[in-house]
């Protein structure tokens, strides 16, 4: 995993037939490696900006009424909310490793920081980087993985979004 720092413990080698605490670690280690970054293309269609408004409650124009945004709106057209897209960190461009063998359970633990870039017109395509910054054991039977994740605009220079997430991890 090139950039990454995954911090363990224990340094026994995994045992094959039994997937206990101690070998975590180098299970996610070995799932980690396998991360496909970037993800899939993710089209940011009026539907899906008007289900998050409808969700939210957030139905300001900018996001909602496309005549007015191209009329009064800076970006000439309607934008994606800031928090559908980093929703999206936590669904389509998560790192699924809840099957990883000793691993009862995979937890949202929240962001560090987010930054907000570059707006997402409607009708724009985003993909997922995922940069894993460090696993780390916590305390034993729990280990944090801190990731960062990066948002593309398709034909843009610069990320819609940066954000550090975090993700715990609770051995079986």
């Amino acid at each position: 995993m090139s950039g990454a720092a995954l911090h363990s413990s224990d340094t026994a080698a995994p045992r094959d037939d039994v997937a206990t605490a101690g070998n975590v670690p180098q299970a996610l280690r070995a799932r980690l490696e396998l991360v496909d970054s970037p993800g899939a293309w993710i089209a940011i269609e009026q539907s899906r900006i008007d289900a998050f408004a409808h969700c939210t409650g957030d139905d300001y124009w900018l996001h909602t009424d496309p005549a007015r945004a191209r009329r009064e709106g800076p970006y000439a057209g309607t934008i994606a909310h800031g928090f559908l897209l980093l929703s999206l960190i936590a669904g389509e461009g998560a790192i699924h490793l809840d099957s990883v063998p000793g691993v009862a359970h995979v937890l949202n633990y929240g962001l560090d920081r987010v930054r907000f870039i570059t707006p997402v017109m409607s009708g724009a395509r985003v993909r997922i980087h995922t940069r894993v910054d460090d696993l780390a054991e916590k305390e034993p039977g729990r280990w944090l993985l801190r990731q960062e994740k990066r948002i593309e605009v398709e034909g843009e220079s610069r990320p819609a979004l940066v954000a550090t997430h975090l993700v715990m991890f609770l051995s079986a």
